[in-house]
């Protein structure tokens, strides 16, 4: 998912589906500052047996993805 900053909206609005379904994710978490943080707490709290890994291809930050595993 890469929404240009609107990737807790659209969680918040799959928040059943996540809950029923626990698909994998992959969000881009590098749009607003506090994405690192609070997308994984959001996620979490929805499912907290998600393994969640970062990756980054760009040494600067840019690019980053937030992956959930269920």
């Amino acid at each position: 998912m890469d929404i240009e900053g609107g990737e807790l909206k659209a969680l918040e609005g799959a928040k059943c589906t996540i809950k029923t379904y626990k698909p994998k994710l992959a969000i881009c978490a590098y749009h607003r500052k506090e994405d690192l943080i609070t997308l994984p707490q959001y996620i979490l709290s929805l499912y907290p047996k998600y393994k969640i890994f970062l990756r980054n291809r760009n040494p600067v930050g840019e690019d980053t993805i937030l992956l959930c595993v269920p």
